[in-house]
């Protein structure tokens, strides 16, 4: 008596189909010139009348960035005439300060260091020289 098993044996890696697989033949999935979907003119696609080159976008794109950059250039140049930048020394500090100030309000547009750090370090400052001034007291004292 022959039994047979649909389960695949222990250890083999088939999944339990059945050898026999039909397969049907590729279904066309190119159709005809006038049965494709294309985008409208409007959007952007490219008719035979309005064919354009890549190499045609590359110079348009070349132009438009350098107009662009020479805007720039005009607007940093005209930037640069209105600011006038300045080197001080902060005596509390004891520092170098630099500033970019504008000409016409005499606004502080940027400085280096911020004056939070030119007060803390004036401070410090300070504060050091009031602690010498005191050890100075103080052995002045014990030699008398």
């Amino acid at each position: 008596m022959d039994i047979a098993s649909h389960r695949p044996a222990v250890g083999s890696n088939s999944a339990g189909r059945p050898e026999a697989v039909q397969y049907r033949e590729a279904v066309r999935t190119e159709l005809p010139r006038e049965q494709r979907v294309t985008q409208p003119v409007g959007a952007g696609a490219s008719t035979g009348a309005d064919d354009r080159r890549a190499g045609d976008f590359a110079a348009r794109d070349a132009r438009i960035l350098a107009d662009r950059k020479a805007r720039m250039e005009r607007i940093a140049d005209t930037v640069r005439e209105s600011l006038q930048r300045r080197i001080e020394k902060d005596d509390a500090a004891g520092m170098l300060v630099y500033r970019t100030v504008d000409k016409v309000t005499g606004e502080v547009v940027r400085q280096f260091p911020d004056d939070m750090v030119l007060k803390l370090k004036a401070y410090a400052r300070e504060m050091a020289r009031k602690d010498e001034a005191q050890s100075a007291e103080q052995r002045v004292e014990r030699v008398a």
